[in-house]
């Protein structure tokens, strides 16, 4: 006890040496007997400071979590607790809760989610007997820590497999933990902070308990109709808003602002996911007539108190917090989906919008302080889908849109016509702020409205007289707001009629590019990304479009903001040919961007957090921004180098731009980025088709990396591997050091326990490039080679996919061609000649690329070109088999090269575009009927599909030609249009000749008895195929296509 007395002040020493020794010596002591119980008895004791006791709840939280379960696999090197301790824990934890100070609370409690999740019920049968026993206590610390408990519990099984364990909790306690929340609301103290605190905990509790599943007994009137009583009570109470404090933050952290957000949270789940029949998901149609009744009895009961909370937030009455009035939000929202419950709030619904949901649609005091304090933390809450989900006005624009457009013959007309008496009130009666939430609720009707016979003529007309003056406001948060407009109806497709509307549009967002403020010149960037796909503005945009791309890329340098990522791709893909000229520039603009962001990551101390250089970006410590923005940059970058495809003067200055920045990234470690880089080192390298000596520098890096920490990274680098051997053979036949670095990629790959099968057929392709590209090079890899490789061929475990083992025996197919003589011979030496040939030729009819055909070809035509008194026994005996799938294969070759000649074409030709009126087609539902949510038709094709992958994998274990059928999904993949293959010019049909001539002058015997055994369809084929020319049969000489 006095060592650990000693040890646990030490854990928070501000000296860091100090804190990893202790933490060191209590890692050496816990194995001991009594080491956790005595941890226990510290932070219990109130002799004891109050640091320590801190100090010794948080080893006891942390230990638990780490070793409560005590199976080997989770344990790893952590000692495991010893059952005495297990039990003295058991035993005092509970109790423990209720006496030690409200800081020390939180880590006990927590621990008791791995404990219950572990021995409940087997260990600890007695758990829901001391929780209701804590729970019917007199006391209240005693009632606290039964509620605690009991969310604990809950917690560890709410995302089970199976809910009979959260069934059998639920039915043990529910009623016992109703019990004490009902005496609590009645009593006369109900109002103090300490009750708001156990009610809080106590419908947290409800709340966890329904994230999945309902159980039984919640389904059940004993349960439903108390417990709905109870979340309405709290709902409703009215507190004394002079005891609370003034500041709104303040006063949501209070205990029973706090309970009543989760009395309003359950009460929406209860409605949402399992209240509404006609929105029940796959799988929950059991809850049906739960739903049935809910919607029946007891949700127009929850939309009357929540109306009569609207009415007095209105009066003055009553303050909502905003998760309270977020929560209702989304409440009236799924009201509009059930007939009967929208029949009962139609009425209200345009009051609703009007009073209560517009007026949380306009710019409000919250927003102009951000904006002031820091206008680039304003754009990045106003563009990011993730910090604005959770508003108010988010969730105000989403209950907008769903009434206008789910029951747009009730709600759209009365809507626009307020929209229309706001904005035409301005300035003499409406504010600017009135006036922007008036834009806003046009932004979030913008679909509707670009899609209604009466309004979409006349969107022009309405932009001439309210959205396209405001581009020229002296209220920046206005001019921030039209620029949206113009983004938004754009994006929906909205016709331009005039080309004085789209010109004044495009006039006065390029102003507000150039605006003072930041805000305003980022929302008129995104306006601009859309503008441009109109010929008239694309016209004018033309010969400005270099300093537009500067001024965008300014923007970013100024704001490490990644939302303006989209434009600059859009400037570049539209005008490719004006920015040429600027290329090398912009790009250079760019990589000094880039290169500013990552040293600033790595001087910000974030990465290196692992203690072996390598480094990430602390997605937690506000440098998400930077990594984006940095993402950003090698993506525009990228795009820049495909507009200079053929010009390979410029590629050639945009690589020496570029070079330096994959380097820095690869010597830095600099590992989020590793795949942007490798797509701009593959690009690189496969349009120059050359491989200059700065690339060869990249090449190294890239290998120093994967042997370190970059080996996850593999398939991301395999296509400048590729290129690097398929574009510099002549430097790899000269130089024996960078072969072996790809041969050591190879090996490395093939046998790491750090990679997968998806990289081992990374790896197989690198082997197939050696071994094609580098003919009489790497003799002394091929027994390698082959080696690595036969193990997982003749594997029937699960991990070895057919796809792999297909690769696997493509790869020693090439090694066969490479050397026919080595490789037989380095298949004899380990037994396993027949068995290769036997699978290899049972796999032919899933070689079903080009490429896969030519090397069974090449490889077929190598052995039969031997003298067949020099070959293996093996394969002299399948002589028949072999020429049998040879000629097989050069009759199938000429089909699969005119597949994909079709395919060519189709991808040249394009696809048709879609109509442009089938543009996000808005579902009008009448009143009458209930609304048809599109994410419930979704949910029902997942489930399907879900349904159709679980009978194929049922299938798997059926057979080997099962595995195959599955596996062929990864083999659809088109890549005869995406590689160049070494083969493709390689001629087959005149070598067949050559062969079959050496066969039958100088082994004539054996020829004639190969060809007697064949039947008169393959006597045909034969003929056949020996008439071939390779020029007419696979058009000898043509591309392949692109890598």
């Amino acid at each position: 006890m006095e060592t650990l007395l000693n040890l646990f002040p030490s854990t928070l020493s501000p000296d860091v040496n100090v804190r990893r020794a202790s933490e060191l010596e209590l890692r050496r002591m816990e194995g001991q007997p009594g080491m956790l119980a005595a941890s226990f008895q510290i932070l219990t004791s109130d002799q004891v400071d109050m640091a320590v006791r801190q100090a010794a709840a948080i080893y006891v939280k942390n230990r638990i979590a780490r070793a409560w379960d005590s199976t080997p696999n989770r344990l790893g090197g952590t000692a495991p607790i010893p059952e005495d301790d297990r039990a003295a824990v058991r035993g005092s934890i509970l109790s423990t809760i209720a006496v030690v100070p409200t800081a020390l609370r939180v880590h006990i409690a927590s621990s008791i989610h791995s404990i219950a999740r572990y021995d409940f019920p087997e260990q600890w049968p007695t758990l829901l007997d001391e929780i209701n026993k804590l729970l019917a206590s007199a006391q209240e610390a005693d009632i606290y820590a039964g509620v605690r408990a009991l969310l604990e519990t809950v917690r560890s099984f709410r995302f089970a497999d199976s809910d009979t364990k959260l069934e059998q909790v639920v039915t043990a306690t529910f009623p016992q933990l109703l019990t004490t929340t009902k005496a609590l609301m009645d009593s006369p103290q109900s109002q103090l902070p300490a009750v708001g605190e156990i009610v809080y905990y106590a419908l947290k509790t409800y709340k966890t308990s329904m994230v999945i599943t309902l159980t039984q007994h919640q389904q059940s009137q004993d349960s439903i109709v108390p417990w709905g009583t109870v979340l309405l009570r709290v709902a409703q109470k009215e507190l004394d808003d002079a005891a609370l404090a003034s500041d709104p933050e303040a006063r949501e952290a209070t205990s029973w602002w706090k309970a009543k957000k989760w009395a309003f949270f359950s009460l929406n789940k209860l409605f949402s996911r399992y209240g509404i029949p006609s929105q029940l998901a796959p799988g929950m149609r059991s809850y049906k007539a739960f739903a049935e009744t809910f919607l029946n009895s007891f949700a127009p009961e929850i939309l009357k108190a929540y109306l009569q909370i609207c009415e007095a937030a209105l009066t003055q009455q009553q303050w909502l917090s905003r998760p309270v009035t977020r929560y209702m939000i989304l409440f009236f929202q799924e009201c509009i989906k059930p007939k009967s419950i929208w029949m009962q709030l139609r009425p209200h619904m345009r009051q609703l919008i009007e009073s209560f949901v517009y007026p949380r649609m306009c710019f409000s005091d919250e927003d102009e302080e951000l904006w002031e304090l820091d206008p680039i933390d304003f754009v990045r809450a106003s563009a990011d889908p993730h910090e604005d989900v959770g508003t108010v006005a988010s969730a105000a624009s989403v209950l907008l849109y769903t009434a206008v457009s789910k029951r747009t013959k009730s709600m759209f007309e009365p809507t626009l016509e307020f929209i229309t008496s706001v904005l035409n009130a301005y300035p003499d009666q409406c504010t600017p702020r009135q006036f922007d939430g008036a834009l806003k609720m046009c932004i979030a009707i913008c679909q509707v409205m670009v899609n209604q016979e009466q309004v979409k003529d006349k969107l022009d007309a309405f932009f001439m007289q309210h959205v396209l003056p405001s581009l020229k406001s002296p209220h920046a948060h206005l001019r921030l707001r039209a620029c949206a407009c113009v983004q938004t109806f754009d994006q929906a497709g909205m016709k331009w009629h005039t080309n004085e509307a789209l010109e004044a549009a495009f006039r006065g967002v390029m102003d507000c590019i150039m605006d003072s403020e930041v805000p305003v010149r980022v929302q008129a960037a995104e306006a601009i990304g859309e503008l441009i796909a109109h010929d008239e503005v694309h016209n004018a945009m033309a010969p400005n479009a270099g300093r537009l791309m500067q001024e965008l890329l300014k923007l970013s340098d100024d704001t490490d903001l990644d939302v303006l990522m989209a434009t600059q791709e859009k400037i570049v893909n539209n005008f490719a040919e004006e920015l040429l000229p600027f290329s090398v520039q912009l790009v250079q603009q760019m990589a000094s961007s880039y290169m500013r962001l990552v040293q600033e990551n790595m001087a910000s101390g974030d990465g290196d957090a692992d203690g072996e250089g390598i480094r990430a970006f602390g997605m937690d410590q506000g440098e998400e921004d930077k990594y984006f923005a940095a993402l950003g940059c090698l993506s525009t970058m990228y795009q820049m180098v495909t507009t200079a495809e053929s010009r390979p003067e410029i590629l050639a200055e945009l690589e020496n731009v570029l070079l330096p920045v994959v380097a820095f990234t690869l010597e830095s470690e600099t590992i989020d980025l590793y795949d942007d880089c490798f797509q701009l080192t593959d690009i690189l390298t496969y349009y120059q088709k050359r491989i200059s000596p700065g690339m060869w520098g990249i090449f190294a890096l890239m290998y120093k990396s994967f042997k370190g920490s970059g080996i996850d990274y593999l398939s991301e680098m395999i296509g400048t591997f590729d290129n690097c051997a398929s574009y510099g053979t002549e430097f790899l036949q000269q130089n024996a050091e960078y072969r072996n670095m790809l041969l050591d990629i190879f090996s490395t790959a093939m046998t790491s326990d750090q990679l997968g099968a998806s990289d081992r057929i990374a790896a197989c392709q690198l082997g197939e490039v050696i071994l094609l590209l580098l003919k009489g090079y790497v003799d002394d890899a091929v027994p390698g080679i082959i080696t690595t490789l036969l193990p997982l061929i003749e594997s029937k475990n699960d991990d070895v996919s057919a796809n792999l083992r297909k690769w696997c025996i493509m790869v020693v197919l090439e090694a066969i061609y490479y050397n026919p003589t080595l490789a037989l011979e380095v298949l004899e030496a380990h037994g396993a000649t027949s068995a290769f040939f036997t699978q290899a030729l049972l796999k032919l009819r899933k070689f079903n690329r080009v490429h896969e055909c030519k090397v069974t070809i090449v490889s077929l035509l190598s052995i039969l070109s031997l003298d067949p008194n020099a070959v293996p026994e093996a394969v002299k005996t399948g002589y028949a088999h072999l020429l049998t799938a040879l000629v097989n294969q050069l009759k199938l070759l000429p089909t699969l090269v005119a597949q994909r000649n079709e395919l060519q074409k189709q991808l040249d030709e394009g696809f048709e575009d879609e109509d442009e009126d089938d543009l996000a087609e808005v579902g009008d539902f009448d009143d009458d009927v209930d609304v048809q949510d599109d994410e419930n038709n979704y949910l029902e094709l997942l489930a399907h599909e879900a349904a159709q992958l679980r009978s194929k994998i049922a299938n798997l274990n059926e057979g080997e030609d099962d595995e195959d059928d599955f596996d062929d999904l990864a083999d659809l993949e088109g890549d005869d249009l995406i590689y160049e293959s070494p083969l493709e010019n390689v001629p087959v049909y005149e070598p067949f000749r050559t062969v079959v001539g050496q066969l039958q002058t100088q082994h004539a015997t054996l020829f004639q008895s190969l060809t007697d055994g064949f039947s008169e369809d393959q006597k045909q084929q034969f003929q056949q195929v020996y008439a071939l020319q390779d020029s007419q049969a696979t058009g000898l000489g043509k591309p392949e296509g692109q890598a």
